[in-house]
Protein backbone atom coordinates (compact mmCIF):
# COMPACT_ATOMS: atom_id res chain seq x y z
CA UNK A 1 0.00 0.00 0.00
CA UNK A 2 0.94 3.30 -0.91
CA UNK A 3 0.25 6.88 -0.08
CA UNK A 4 -1.34 9.03 -3.09
CA UNK A 5 -0.57 11.78 -4.93
CA UNK A 6 -2.56 15.41 -4.10
CA UNK A 7 -5.47 16.01 -6.76
CA UNK A 8 -4.04 17.63 -10.20
CA UNK A 9 -7.27 19.43 -9.91
CA UNK A 10 -6.41 23.37 -8.85
CA UNK A 11 -9.51 23.57 -8.20
CA UNK A 12 -8.88 21.39 -5.21
CA UNK A 13 -6.37 23.92 -4.24
CA UNK A 14 -7.93 26.67 -4.75
CA UNK A 15 -10.87 25.73 -2.71
CA UNK A 16 -8.55 23.91 0.67
CA UNK A 17 -7.12 27.58 0.89
CA UNK A 18 -9.76 29.87 0.23
CA UNK A 19 -12.67 27.95 2.44
CA UNK A 20 -10.49 28.12 6.08
CA UNK A 21 -10.91 31.11 5.11
CA UNK A 22 -14.78 31.47 4.37
CA UNK A 23 -15.36 29.76 7.67
CA UNK A 24 -12.92 32.44 9.37
CA UNK A 25 -14.71 35.38 7.81
CA UNK A 26 -18.16 33.75 9.09
CA UNK A 27 -16.66 33.38 12.79
CA UNK A 28 -16.18 37.26 12.54
CA UNK A 29 -19.48 37.85 11.38
CA UNK A 30 -20.85 36.15 14.27
CA UNK A 31 -19.13 37.82 16.50
CA UNK A 32 -19.78 41.21 15.26
CA UNK A 33 -24.00 40.47 14.22
CA UNK A 34 -25.98 42.07 16.94
CA UNK A 35 -28.39 39.19 17.98
CA UNK A 36 -26.15 36.71 17.11
CA UNK A 37 -25.27 35.08 13.88
CA UNK A 38 -27.12 36.20 10.78
CA UNK A 39 -28.63 32.73 9.56
CA UNK A 40 -29.66 31.48 13.61
CA UNK A 41 -33.54 31.68 12.34
CA UNK A 42 -32.39 28.43 10.36
CA UNK A 43 -30.25 27.10 13.22
CA UNK A 44 -33.46 27.24 15.13
CA UNK A 45 -35.65 25.81 12.79
CA UNK A 46 -33.10 22.52 12.26
CA UNK A 47 -32.65 22.37 16.21
CA UNK A 48 -36.25 21.98 16.65
CA UNK A 49 -36.52 19.18 14.09
CA UNK A 50 -33.70 17.44 15.41
CA UNK A 51 -33.25 15.57 19.15
CA UNK A 52 -35.32 12.99 21.00
CA UNK A 53 -34.85 11.05 24.07
CA UNK A 54 -31.60 10.04 25.60
CA UNK A 55 -32.51 6.43 24.32
CA UNK A 56 -32.83 4.10 21.25
CA UNK A 57 -30.49 3.52 18.81
CA UNK A 58 -29.76 6.59 17.20
CA UNK A 59 -28.78 7.90 20.38
CA UNK A 60 -26.46 5.53 21.04
CA UNK A 61 -25.15 6.13 17.42
CA UNK A 62 -25.04 9.67 18.13
CA UNK A 63 -23.37 8.91 21.56
CA UNK A 64 -20.65 6.30 19.65
CA UNK A 65 -19.63 9.74 17.40
CA UNK A 66 -19.52 11.98 20.61
CA UNK A 67 -17.03 9.65 22.02
CA UNK A 68 -14.98 8.71 18.70
CA UNK A 69 -14.86 12.56 18.35
CA UNK A 70 -12.78 13.01 21.09
CA UNK A 71 -10.05 11.25 23.32
CA UNK A 72 -11.13 7.28 22.47
CA UNK A 73 -11.05 8.94 18.99
CA UNK A 74 -7.64 10.63 19.29
CA UNK A 75 -6.42 6.82 20.64
CA UNK A 76 -7.54 5.17 17.09
CA UNK A 77 -5.34 7.87 15.76
CA UNK A 78 -2.51 6.98 17.83
CA UNK A 79 -2.49 3.28 16.94
CA UNK A 80 -3.28 3.82 13.28
CA UNK A 81 -0.14 5.74 13.59
CA UNK A 82 1.83 3.58 15.42
CA UNK A 83 0.66 1.05 12.66
CA UNK A 84 2.25 3.12 9.88
CA UNK A 85 5.16 3.20 12.00
CA UNK A 86 5.63 -0.21 12.22
CA UNK A 87 5.22 -1.07 8.56
CA UNK A 88 7.85 1.78 7.67
CA UNK A 89 5.51 4.48 6.39
CA UNK A 90 6.80 7.09 9.01
CA UNK A 91 6.18 10.21 6.49
CA UNK A 92 2.48 9.38 6.14
CA UNK A 93 3.31 8.74 9.90
CA UNK A 94 3.72 12.51 9.81
CA UNK A 95 1.27 13.35 7.46
CA UNK A 96 -1.70 12.09 9.23
CA UNK A 97 0.05 13.62 12.96
CA UNK A 98 0.59 17.11 10.60
CA UNK A 99 -3.24 17.17 9.09
CA UNK A 100 -4.94 16.42 12.31
CA UNK A 101 -2.98 18.86 14.74
CA UNK A 102 -3.16 21.29 12.11
CA UNK A 103 -7.12 21.03 11.75
CA UNK A 104 -7.52 21.05 15.66
CA UNK A 105 -5.29 24.15 15.95
CA UNK A 106 -7.70 26.14 13.14
CA UNK A 107 -10.73 25.00 14.54
CA UNK A 108 -9.35 26.36 18.07
CA UNK A 109 -8.69 29.77 16.73
CA UNK A 110 -11.54 30.26 14.44
CA UNK A 111 -14.10 28.86 17.89
CA UNK A 112 -12.14 31.76 19.65
CA UNK A 113 -13.08 34.28 17.07
CA UNK A 114 -16.67 33.49 16.73
CA UNK A 115 -17.24 32.53 20.48
CA UNK A 116 -20.71 31.51 19.63
CA UNK A 117 -22.71 30.10 22.35
CA UNK A 118 -23.78 26.05 22.04
CA UNK A 119 -27.67 25.41 21.96
CA UNK A 120 -29.32 25.89 25.38
CA UNK A 121 -30.80 22.62 24.97
CA UNK A 122 -27.48 20.50 24.62
CA UNK A 123 -27.70 17.36 25.94
CA UNK A 124 -24.37 16.02 26.27
CA UNK A 125 -20.83 17.31 28.23
CA UNK A 126 -19.26 20.01 26.18
CA UNK A 127 -16.80 22.46 25.89
CA UNK A 128 -15.61 25.40 24.30
CA UNK A 129 -17.53 27.34 21.71
CA UNK A 130 -19.74 26.15 18.76
CA UNK A 131 -18.84 27.70 16.02
CA UNK A 132 -17.25 25.21 14.06
CA UNK A 133 -17.95 21.83 15.38
CA UNK A 134 -14.43 20.11 16.52
CA UNK A 135 -16.07 16.58 15.78
CA UNK A 136 -17.25 17.30 11.98
CA UNK A 137 -13.89 19.12 11.41
CA UNK A 138 -12.00 15.41 13.15
CA UNK A 139 -14.50 13.66 10.77
CA UNK A 140 -13.35 15.41 7.74
CA UNK A 141 -10.08 15.85 7.81
CA UNK A 142 -10.11 11.59 8.66
CA UNK A 143 -11.63 11.31 5.32
CA UNK A 144 -9.02 12.91 3.75
CA UNK A 145 -5.91 11.19 5.77
CA UNK A 146 -8.00 7.79 4.76
CA UNK A 147 -7.58 8.73 1.50
CA UNK A 148 -4.27 9.94 1.10
CA UNK A 149 -2.33 7.00 2.88
CA UNK A 150 -4.64 4.11 3.43
CA UNK A 151 -7.02 3.94 0.37
CA UNK A 152 -5.45 2.16 -2.59
CA UNK A 153 -5.19 4.81 -6.01
CA UNK A 154 -7.80 2.51 -7.78
CA UNK A 155 -10.59 2.72 -5.42
CA UNK A 156 -10.67 6.40 -4.05
CA UNK A 157 -13.93 7.27 -6.53
CA UNK A 158 -15.75 4.50 -3.95
CA UNK A 159 -13.85 5.87 -0.80
CA UNK A 160 -15.25 9.70 -1.51
CA UNK A 161 -18.78 8.68 -1.21
CA UNK A 162 -18.19 6.79 2.30
CA UNK A 163 -16.08 9.63 3.57
CA UNK A 164 -18.95 12.13 2.96
CA UNK A 165 -21.10 9.49 4.57
CA UNK A 166 -19.61 9.42 7.44
CA UNK A 167 -19.17 13.30 7.62
CA UNK A 168 -22.22 13.90 7.21
CA UNK A 169 -23.57 11.15 9.90
CA UNK A 170 -21.58 12.49 12.61
CA UNK A 171 -23.01 16.29 11.21
CA UNK A 172 -26.70 14.71 12.04
CA UNK A 173 -25.25 13.34 15.32
CA UNK A 174 -23.81 16.48 16.84
CA UNK A 175 -27.03 18.19 15.92
CA UNK A 176 -29.35 15.59 16.93
CA UNK A 177 -27.63 15.68 20.27
CA UNK A 178 -27.85 19.39 20.00
CA UNK A 179 -24.25 19.90 20.90
CA UNK A 180 -23.81 22.17 18.07
CA UNK A 181 -26.44 24.47 15.18
CA UNK A 182 -26.08 23.29 12.00
CA UNK A 183 -24.11 25.79 10.57
CA UNK A 184 -21.37 25.11 13.20
CA UNK A 185 -21.54 21.28 11.77
CA UNK A 186 -21.32 22.66 7.94
CA UNK A 187 -18.34 25.23 9.37
CA UNK A 188 -16.55 22.26 10.61
CA UNK A 189 -16.72 19.60 8.26
CA UNK A 190 -15.43 22.43 5.76
CA UNK A 191 -12.71 23.44 7.95
CA UNK A 192 -11.21 19.80 8.52
CA UNK A 193 -11.72 18.90 4.94
CA UNK A 194 -9.53 21.88 3.84
CA UNK A 195 -6.90 21.97 6.06
CA UNK A 196 -6.26 18.43 5.45
CA UNK A 197 -5.94 18.84 1.93
CA UNK A 198 -3.66 21.85 2.26
CA UNK A 199 -1.11 19.47 4.85
CA UNK A 200 -1.60 17.25 1.92
CA UNK A 201 -0.43 19.52 -0.52
CA UNK A 202 2.41 20.45 1.73
CA UNK A 203 3.31 17.14 2.68
CA UNK A 204 3.42 16.04 -1.09
CA UNK A 205 7.19 15.72 -1.74
CA UNK A 206 7.02 13.52 1.22
CA UNK A 207 4.75 10.85 0.08
CA UNK A 208 6.19 11.09 -3.32
CA UNK A 209 9.17 10.13 -2.04
CA UNK A 210 7.75 7.43 0.26
CA UNK A 211 5.58 5.86 -2.39
CA UNK A 212 8.94 6.08 -5.29
CA UNK A 213 10.56 3.64 -1.84
CA UNK A 214 7.59 1.11 -2.03
CA UNK A 215 7.36 0.58 -5.57
CA UNK A 216 10.79 0.41 -5.58
CA UNK A 217 10.93 -2.43 -3.45
CA UNK A 218 7.68 -4.08 -4.95
CA UNK A 219 9.06 -3.78 -8.53
CA UNK A 220 10.38 -7.96 -9.68
CA UNK A 221 13.93 -8.12 -9.80
CA UNK A 222 15.62 -7.89 -13.61
CA UNK A 223 18.24 -10.09 -14.00
CA UNK A 224 20.57 -8.39 -16.45
CA UNK A 225 21.51 -10.47 -20.20
CA UNK A 226 24.91 -10.85 -19.95
CA UNK A 227 25.00 -11.84 -16.54
CA UNK A 228 22.32 -14.82 -17.03
CA UNK A 229 24.47 -15.70 -20.56
CA UNK A 230 27.71 -15.78 -18.68
CA UNK A 231 25.65 -18.00 -16.08
CA UNK A 232 24.44 -20.92 -19.15
CA UNK A 233 28.26 -20.62 -20.61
Amino acid sequence: MTPNGFPKSRTALVLAVLVPLGVLGDALWIRLAPGGAPWQALDDRWNGLVGGPADGVRWQLAQLLNRLGGEPGLALLAIAVVALLIARRWRSAVFACAAIAATALTVDLIKRVGERPRPLDVMVDTGSWAFPSGHAARMAAFVVIVAAVWIPARHLRAWWPVGVFLTVLMMGARTWQHAHWLTDTIGGAAVGWAVAALVWRACTPLLDRERALREALDAPAIVEPAASEERLS
